[in-house]
């Protein structure tokens, strides 16, 4: 079993490898990024989908999604404040908490908050095992549906955008819907004492800044 990390301009997906050719999808990308993750997966040899799971449903989270419906027999999996995100290619506007990042989004309104074309999701997340040795963990704070996926056999954690990754370790998100929220989910992270925290954003390692 392994997790790779497969980079899309300023964000990432993640591959979960699993024994006998099959793997788990994490996250779809901004929108077009369905051939680049699709030749990914090709590329290392894996040669079924079972799972697109979404961390959440920001649109460079789930922008890809309807290119990968097309390509992969796989189950589209997402929490349930996120279903409509998905389903009716809705956009979620971030709540941005950086200057930066509100003058970024400002002049990049047309790419960041671009409608796309919906997928119905085949199941709804709960918190819980979803198959042997994956678990899926409620993380919400930087949205109400964001979720982590704990990768038992390799004790790692896919935390989307719960956490940023610097050179230096990981951080608190500058987006975020709640903050009393997301400081819960960040000690839920923590009481996992994983080997890596795989992160969306940035570097991901098992240091915290915070």
């Amino acid at each position: 079993m392994k997790i790779h990390e497969i980079p899309l301009r300023f964000v990432k997906s993640f591959l979960i490898e699993m024994e006998g050719k099959r793997g788990i999808l994490v996250d779809a990308g901004t929108p077009g990024s369905g051939n680049k993750i699709v030749n990914y997966i090709n590329s290392v040899g894996v040669k079924q989908i079972d799972y697109v799971i979404f961390t959440h449903s920001h649109q460079d989270h789930i922008g890809g999604a309807h290119e990968l419906k097309v390509s992969l027999n796989s189950k589209f999996c997402i929490d349930e404040n996120g279903k409509d995100y998905l389903e009716k290619g809705l956009v979620r506007e971030p709540v941005v908490h950086s200057a930066f990042l509100k003058f970024v989004f400002s002049i990049g309104k047309p790419f960041f908050f671009k409608k796309t074309e919906g997928v119905p999701p085949d199941i709804i997340l709960k918190e819980g095992e979803l198959e042997d040795g994956i678990e899926i963990i409620r993380t919400s704070g930087h949205t109400n549906d964001s979720i982590s996926i704990y990768v038992n056999d390799l004790n790692s954690v896919i935390v989307g955008d719960t956490l940023q990754g610097t050179r230096n370790g990981l951080k608190y998100p500058s987006i975020y819907e709640n903050w009393d929220d997301l400081r819960k989910s960040v000690e839920k992270i923590k009481s996992l004492s994983s080997s890596m925290i795989y992160v969306s954003h940035g570097v991901s390692s098992n240091k915290f800044l915070i």
